[in-house]
């Protein structure tokens, strides 16, 4: 029996700070390479945390020249094998590959990215979607406005969904305050406005906002006004992430667009009460697990707030959580995908 042929890994995502986009692809490649020894992730030779990762380091750059040019060559000169991408983005010249989208959020609002981001989306994504072998997605959601947008048919895109990442923590609480958190401050998708401009009143009830996330070119600009009950820091390292989150009275998760929510996933997971607005992708990836406000409404959302106290989830929904988001199950579609495709060969 031939020795398995070599898929590989798009691990451009080790070069950057790890948001939801960047825990999916650790989380799934991770769960891959436990799965199959023939899978490898290249990336670019100034990576130095491999994340236990089985690496191969390869040309120059991190970026979107490494992607284009030098990925695309080293896999030409390995006779072309499969490669997975899982960050939205793929060498355009490749043609034997998996893309992941995550979401159309580009395509949302003009205010939420940078005007370079959006054009280069606007000119990648379509362009990928016709000549990627198969499209991964995170949600039903996306899946639809996927084939909806780019008339992608429904049988080339697959659901690959979220896992539950790794989350440590520190049991002692950080502030002595109550706070809510904020995740993605600095991305105006994340409209973390809409709770920053009730500060006001939350101060009537003692809540302080704690806001963490990276300042990127990519995004829209944000502008905070200073209070002292504002505390931003930025991006911060995930043990101080998770015990943040740990310790809050809630994370407020304002979004209105998501292809999924992963912090949404990790508080749920953590037994802190998350509040989100009203909306079917939320619902459908989360059930009645967290607190619902009509989207938009500050009445609806501070009257939310007041049922965080009695927050309770139940163990058997915790566990229904754990077992659909799973890296262990999504790992074993995409490696029963991978099958197929080298047996239909």
């Amino acid at each position: 029996m031939s020795a398995p042929q070599k898929v590989y890994i798009n691990g451009r995502f080790l070069c950057h700070k790890t948001t939801g986009v960047q825990k999916y692809a650790l989380g799934l490649s991770k769960a891959l390479q436990e799965n199959q020894h023939n899978i490898i992730v290249i990336t670019p030779r100034g990576i130095v945390d491999s994340k236990d990762l089985n690496i191969i380091k390869t040309g120059w750059g991190k970026g979107f020249l490494w992607e284009q040019l030098w990925l695309p060559i080293y896999l030409w000169l390995q006779s072309s094998p499969l490669l997975i991408n899982l960050c939205n983005t793929a060498p355009l010249l490749y043609r034997k590959q998996i893309v992941t989208i995550h979401d159309l959020a580009f395509l949302k609002n003009k205010d939420w990215f940078s005007p370079s981001f959006i054009k280069w989306y606007k000119f990648l994504l379509p362009r990928l979607c016709k000549k990627a072998l198969t499209i991964f997605t995170v949600s039903d959601f996306i899946k639809k406005e996927l084939g909806k947008v780019f008339s992608v048919p429904s049988q080339k895109i697959m659901v690959v969904p979220n896992g539950i990442p790794e989350m440590v923590f520190d049991e002692q609480k950080l502030n002595p305050f109550p706070y809510l958190l904020l995740t993605g401050i600095y991305n105006p998708r994340k409209n973390a406005s809409f709770v920053i401009d009730l500060l006001p009143e939350l101060k009537k009830h003692y809540f302080h906002i704690v806001g963490v996330g990276a300042d990127d070119d990519i995004y829209g600009k944000v502008i905070l006004n200073d209070d002292e009950q504002l505390h931003v820091l930025k991006y911060v390292k995930e043990s101080h992430y998770y015990t943040l989150m740990k310790h809050a009275d809630a994370l407020v998760f304002p979004s209105e667009y998501e292809g999924f929510g992963i912090p949404v996933l990790e508080a749920l997971m953590l037994g802190t009460p998350v509040i989100v607005p009203d909306l079917p992708e939320y619902r459908d990836s989360f059930g009645e697990l967290p607190l619902y406000y009509k989207a938009g409404d500050k009445d609806s959302f501070l009257n939310v707030l007041k049922k965080i106290k009695n927050y309770s989830p139940s163990s058997k929904e915790l566990n229904f959580l754990k077992n659909k988001y799973n890296f262990t199950l999504s790992a074993a579609s995409v490696s029963e995908w991978i099958k197929h495709y080298f047996t239909g060969l």
